[in-house]
């Protein structure tokens, strides 16, 4: 359990990270791509603890 909590917490982390990286215009693919795998991973996590 505290594998999966650590995990959840660091993409906490990377996912604040981006979102506040995120530029006003011309957001990147990479950086959408990014996020969108993080949040998915962070939501399966989530998912495992309950």
């Amino acid at each position: 359990m505290k594998n999966i909590e650590d995990r959840i917490a660091e993409l906490e982390k990377k996912i604040a990270d981006i979102k506040k990286r995120w530029p006003a215009h011309s957001v990147n693919i990479t950086q959408v791509q990014e996020l969108e795998d993080l949040e998915s991973e962070l939501k399966e996590l989530r998912n495992q603890l309950n």
